[in-house]
């Protein structure tokens, strides 16, 4: 098999499209129409500015070209200069030949004429395999996809600060979140996730409420609150040190797990005994299958701002009487 890399123009792709001497069809391609339109718009976006965009591939075969990696790349294109849909409203503006643009929520046919251009002149490489075999073809659509992606408790660190990344470092390589965290927990990104609605749970107060679980909630909390968070690292990592020594194993349900956190800060921080914390702690999850009354904010929607709440007020009132 032989492969060659070719740089081809937005407006380039678009055409052979429209000719359908590149086609978007292939058995082993997922249809089109499986992006959102953020997802589109970022794109988009991205050629304009000019970011990297990983190649494409596609089998040559009676002439024409069939894609077997970049479906949703191609047909995002085509979809736009075609006035299918417009870009996302929440776009920052660009700078395009010098001058500041703003393209959010238009499509294609509103752009002013240099985004136009600049556009259709944007440029993606596709890599072009030919003399291939069927099981060629398999094995590189195999080998392609046979990394696993970025879940959102992974991407989430694109919201965070160098300085909140430094200083979640050390939270994170804690030895008590060994015990607490099971090693595909710590592969899958829960124990970051977990530190990150411990922190909500911290800056809760009667002026904000950080108690809705929600990605989108999420991301915004971990962009706008970095330095309060900052600020709670110490008292939180002595709280770590102290369920570290209180407890050689430990086995907690996921939806609890920042809940209990959050008490051994706050009875850190006040400065309240740890032991009676840990005999919270132990009956709680001794008694687990018998407390209803919480038990009724871990089963569905676990993430919505009702159940966290259920769940925070339950361990808020055990340690105030701590």
């Amino acid at each position: 098999m032989d492969s060659t890399c070719r740089t081809k123009t937005v407006q380039a792709l678009n055409k052979a499209m429209e000719k359908e001497t590149l086609l978007l069809t292939h058995k082993l391609q997922r249809p089109e129409g499986q992006w959102k339109r953020n997802e589109k718009s970022d794109l988009i976006d991205s050629l304009l500015r000019k970011y990297p965009i990983d190649p494409g591939r596609a089998i040559k075969e009676d002439g024409n070209l069939y894609v077997i990696d970049g479906v949703q790349r191609f047909s995002c294109i085509r979809d736009y200069l075609n006035n299918k849909f417009a870009l996302s409203k929440n776009l920052e503006s660009i700078i395009i030949n010098g001058k500041e643009k703003n393209l959010s929520g238009l499509k294609f046919e509103k752009l002013d004429e240099d985004t136009k251009d600049a556009l259709l002149n944007c440029e993606l490489q596709m890599y072009e395999l030919s003399d291939w075999t069927e099981k060629d073809v398999r094995e590189i659509f195999r080998r392609q996809n046979a990394g696993k992606p970025l879940n959102v408790k992974h991407l989430r660190i694109v919201y965070e600060s160098d300085e909140f990344i430094e200083a979640m470092a050390p939270i994170l390589s804690h030895p008590f979140m060994d015990k607490l965290m099971t090693p595909a927990q710590r592969k899958n990104g829960t124990d970051r996730n977990t530190i990150i609605q411990t922190l909500m749970l911290i800056c809760t107060n009667k002026n904000q409420d950080f108690t809705s679980f929600r990605k989108n909630d999420m991301d915004a909390f971990v962009m706008d609150n970095d330095q309060k968070c900052i600020e709670c690292m110490p008292v939180l990592k002595e709280a770590l040190d102290s369920f570290d020594k209180s407890f050689d194993k430990i086995k907690v349900q996921v939806t609890s797990m920042s809940m209990m956190l959050y008490a051994g800060y706050r009875i850190t921080k006040d400065k309240k005994s740890f032991s009676k914390l840990v005999d919270i702690v132990n009956q709680f999850l001794n008694e687990y299958d018998k407390n209803e009354e919480y038990k009724k904010f871990s089963e569905k929607g676990t993430s919505s701002q009702e159940n966290v709440r259920g769940r925070f007020d339950w361990w808020r009132n055990k340690i105030r009487v701590a």
